[in-house]
């Protein structure tokens, strides 16, 4: 089974602790009498080692006593150590996240010992700490938060007496090694029991002590059958199918093996835990190879009591080295290295030394990674690193790339580097091309600037003239040379006449009807001018004469001006005449004011345009009224001219030069205010506030 760590943390024993180690004892000491087996002086097996991480501690990113780890579909890496949680790595061993931490209630987890993710991203966490009898399967979502959880002490269905390794098969399904029970149990995603299968004993189907478990692609389940020193395969339903081993240090032997993992191509990896190593077998039981052991060790490569092992989908494993406190990663061994320092170069000079980036990114290692990039020229070591920059001088250079892999071999390439100059200068004109110049203005040539790759910025020549007040097209020519290489450019001039008169209209125009007349119209001057800067000769119309009369209401009136050589522009500005409207006479008040009358009653709004305008002077659909608030705090008085007419009406008493319009109210208004709106058709609106009582 997996014991605790000497070191762990955790040291408290209880009584039902002591039962757990009465159950497992027999199997506990199966493992401690074949441990002789174990430590004879061999050199440890080679294995293709990619990168380790972790140290002894509790931070992120150390362990105190990894036991479970366990692969996503994205390659992450989830690590159950007895800190009591579970982190999880990216497959390059940086930190994400951890969860679990704290506690012994549900959520929290006590002496992890098993950790799967299914392809939904979840995470099912088992806990062999026979003190806990609140869930020992515990499951998590893809962020770590807590999801559910089953099982207590026993040995009923979803009972158990230490949970210990955990696999997930394609329809979800999750697996438990039930180390005390020695056998096997099948769940649904939700902690609903299905099946299970095993016994204690040494027979097909039957186990002692078993600590891991997994799931190939075919959903065949590998069990590490750890006091029976052997892995035994079975088909979903926990029908057997096969199993290999026996106690001892050769290939396909082990000594208490504690995890089992499969990968892609199905690969079955063994954490064979007292032999301190790392076997992997064909899904048939094939030996195929071996990685550390026998002796514990702490180099790249070797291990001390490793428990449990995962693969991912690029057929990478990773071990969780146990005594060591880390977890290992493996990949499989590739042929020798491949140096790749890119494609030849051609380059234009820059000057006295010319920039040039050494690419080496499309090397390949042979085993594990690239440890070092080296680029040489002769004797001369230029610098190190899957890219560089160097400089170099006019010629020819041919320049070896050194690259060399974790696995220690090496590879060389070549590239050459050819720096000249084949390059006329570049002239870059300053300013427009072509360009356009308006007539009767200066001209000033913008000018150009040159610059070589080799010789930098060289002089530029200029000849050609541009006469701004005869429109016409004229060449500007640009010479530059480096001394070998000449280069010309030009640049075209168009004079022309293009521009538009310059309009100034006048501000809007508002004006009143003159006082006491009865005139509805009035005579409205106005002055429109522009200018040209090409032509003397402009003229301006306007589709209303200046001094005409105006009609009342709000006129548009538009100008154009034209310089007669096919350019015009305009402008417009209205004229509004209005009427000269005093205000309301009592008894309508005027705003704030508010009027205070009896619902019902026609009240005559009387008002004055100084003089008879005629009585089409409402807007259409004007006057009009609608509710208003009713604000306590505004100024009142109580309206007492109304009278009793049948309908609204408008009418003009000349005696005293006022209109009189008769505004009907409604019975149903009681209680209520409204605001009457008196719109007229010279375009103002006119307001006044009532309470209805």
């Amino acid at each position: 089974m997996r014991s605790h760590n000497p070191r762990s943390h955790r040291a408290t024993t209880s009584s039902s602790s002591l039962r757990w180690l009465k159950y497992l004892w027999p199997a506990l000491a199966l493992a401690l009498l074949a441990a002789p087996l174990v430590w004879p002086s061999a050199a440890a097996a080679a294995c293709n080692f990619l990168l380790k991480w972790g140290s002894t501690g509790s931070a992120n990113g150390q362990f105190i006593t990894p036991r479970g780890i366990a692969t996503d579909s994205a390659g992450n890496v989830y690590v159950a150590d007895q800190n009591d949680r579970v982190q999880k790595f990216d497959s390059s061993g940086v930190f994400q996240f951890k969860f679990g931490t704290g506690g012994s209630s549900t959520g929290a987890v006590i002496a992890a010992s098993g950790v799967a993710v299914d392809s939904a991203g979840n995470i099912y966490v088992t806990d062999s700490d026979p003190d806990r009898s609140s869930g020992m399967v515990q499951k998590f979502n893809s962020s770590g938060a807590f999801v559910l959880s089953w099982g207590t002490q026993g040995s009923g269905n979803s009972q158990f007496f230490g949970a210990g390794g955990v696999a997930v098969d394609s329809a979800g399904n999750v697996y438990v090694a039930d180390i005390g029970n020695h056998r096997i149990q099948k769940f649904t995603s939700a902690g609903v029991f299905l099946t299970k299968w095993g016994s204690n004993g040494t027979g097909d189907g039957q186990f002692n002590g078993p600590q891991g478990v997994a799931v190939d692609a075919a959903d065949n389940v590998y069990v590490a059958d750890t006091n029976n020193n052997r892995i035994q395969k079975f088909n979903s339903t926990g029908t057997f199918l096969t199993k290999w081993g026996s106690n001892g240090t050769g290939d396909g032997q082990f000594n208490g093996p504690q995890g089992v993992a499969a990968d892609g191509a199905g690969n079955i990896y063994v954490a064979d835990t007292g032999n301190n190593r790392l076997q992997k077998f064909s899904a048939t039981s094939t030996f195929i190879s071996t990685c550390g052991g026998p002796d514990p060790g702490t180099g790249d490569g070797e291990f001390s009591g490793p428990q449990d092992v995962a693969a991912d989908t690029a057929g990478n494993s990773y071990v969780a080295d146990t005594g060591n406190d880390r977890v290992q990663k493996f990949g499989a061994a590739t042929a020798s290295p491949v140096a790749d320092a890119g494609p030849d170069q051609t380059l234009e000079c820059t000057g006295g030394l010319t920039s040039v980036t050494l690419d080496g990114t499309g090397s390949t290692p042979g085993s594990g990674t690239i440890s070092s990039y080296t680029w040489t020229e002769g004797m001369t070591t230029l610098g190190t690193g899957a890219m560089l920059t160097v400089s170099l001088p006019n010629g020819s250079h041919t320049i070896t790339l050194t690259v060399m892999d974790t696995g220690g071999d090496s590879a060389t390439d070549d590239v050459v580097i050819n720096i000249q100059d084949t390059m006329a200068p570049m002239i870059t004109l300053n300013g427009p091309n072509p360009m356009t110049v308006e007539c009767h203005t200066s001209f000033s040539d913008p000018g150009a600037t040159a610059h070589d790759t080799c010789a930098g910025s060289v002089a530029v020549n200029t000849s050609g003239s541009v006469d701004a007040n005869t429109p016409g097209t004229y060449t500007i020519t640009y010479t530059a040379t480096d001394g070998a290489n000449t280069a010309t450019a030009t640049r075209t001039v168009q004079v022309v006449d293009s521009t538009a008169p310059v309009i100034s209209c006048p501000a809007d125009i508002m004006v009143n009807l003159p006082p006491n007349s009865n005139a509805t119209s009035m005579p409205v001057s106005f002055t429109v001018t522009a200018g040209d800067s090409c032509s003397s000769n402009v003229t301006v119309t306007t589709d209303h004469t200046s001094g005409a009369n105006f009609p009342i209401g709000t006129t548009i009136v538009n100008a154009t001006a034209d310089d007669h050589n096919g350019n015009t522009s305009s402008c417009s500005f209205t004229v509004t005449v209005l009427y000269d409207f005093a205000g309301f006479f009592p008894p309508v008040a005027n705003l704030p004011t508010v009027n205070v009358v009896n619902a019902g009653r026609a009240i005559p709004v009387k008002f004055s345009l100084s003089g008879n305008k005629g009585l089409n002077i409402f807007a259409p659909d004007s006057p009009a009224s609608g509710p208003s608030m009713c604000n306590s705090s505004d100024p009142a008085t109580t309206l007492q001219d109304t009278v009793t007419a049948g309908s609204s009406s408008l009418s003009y008493d000349p005696a005293t030069d006022q209109y009189v319009y008769v505004w009907k109210t409604d019975a149903a208004w009681a209680g209520t205010c409204r605001q009457l709106v008196v719109q007229l058709n010279d375009g103002s609106i006119h307001r006044a506030n009532f309470r209805f009582k």
